[in-house]
């Protein structure tokens, strides 16, 4: 600073920024202040109605009550279609499409597209209200916050090796608000298995593996994956996050290593007991 300069000259010299002091000093940038949404109306009586209404008969299971799979050699790979039983259904369940299983539960905006579905079937949590960005979240309802709240599939698993199984999911997303499910094992529902994060609008078959950071989906992502504590009978669960979500095939492996699968994926695994109904 120059040592002639006058006291008041010193003073405002001192209040400018830096970047005005010095003009090559880089400029410090700061985020525009965030505005805040104005709150949603009330719910109506139509709205409440729309959301809440419970969704049509459930599909009888294609697998017998007693069905376990196996796992072998670190690697489970079950048909989505294939759970042997489902709970926390009231409000939304989940539906066979393929196969001659048309849900008749509306709303649902996407016709049956069993092309390219592994076994010819998926499943679909239905129905689907919540569809686009702009339209209203009801949490416990068109949307499951809390893991393992709505719309829950259950597979038993025999586990001959215990370890940590990564995994891989197929599904599909055919609008703005169908990505994402979540994942447990016997009731417990694990930080590295909540919000599966998959890309939206794909409309197409669709292999990941990675959950949401916590802070938000512009974070990255991190591997999906569960802890299994011993060898022994597990059931593996996945629940639905939001409406409308379709569901194709899931696999659990040792190997961390292991690439995304390619097309429909590995052949199911064996059954360990149990197995395909009579009537289909």
């Amino acid at each position: 600073m120059n040592r002639y300069l006058t006291p008041l000259a010193l003073a405002l010299c001192a209040a400018l920024p830096l970047s005005a002091q010095n003009p090559a000093a880089p400029q410090a940038t700061h985020p525009p202040p965030k505005t805040k949404a104005a709150p949603r109306p009330p719910m109506t009586e139509a709205e409440r109605a729309l959301h809440l209404t419970p969704p049509g008969p459930a599909d009888t299971p294609l697998v017998t009550a007693d069905t376990t799979f196996e796992e072998q050699d670190g690697q489970v790979v079950i048909e989505a279609e294939h759970f042997v039983r489902q709970s926390r259904d009231v409000i939304r369940r989940w539906f066979i499409n393929g196969g001659g299983h048309v849900p008749a539960t509306k709303p649902d905006p996407d016709p049956v597209m069993v092309t390219d579905a592994s076994n010819g079937m998926y499943v679909e949590a239905l129905p689907d209200t919540f569809v686009h960005d702009h339209e209203r979240a009801v949490d416990g309802a068109n949307i499951g916050i809390a893991p393992g709240a709505v719309a829950v599939l259950h597979y038993p698993v025999h586990f001959t090796k215990p370890g940590r199984y990564y995994i891989w999911t197929r599904m599909r997303s055919n609008d703005d608000e169908d990505n994402t499910f979540n994942a447990g094992i016997d009731d417990t529902w694990p930080a590295s298995a909540r919000c599966l994060q998959f890309p939206k609008l794909k409309k197409v078959w669709w292999w990941g593996g990675v959950i949401r950071d916590a802070r938000g989906p512009s974070y990255p992502h991190h591997r999906a994956y569960l802890d299994v504590p011993a060898a022994g009978i597990y059931t593996i669960m996945y629940s639905m996050r939001e409406d409308g979500s379709e569901l194709d095939k899931f696999l659990l492996t040792m190997d961390g290593r292991m690439k995304a699968p390619e097309g429909a994926g590995p052949t199911a695994s064996p059954f360990k007991s149990g197995g395909l109904a009579a009537k289909q």
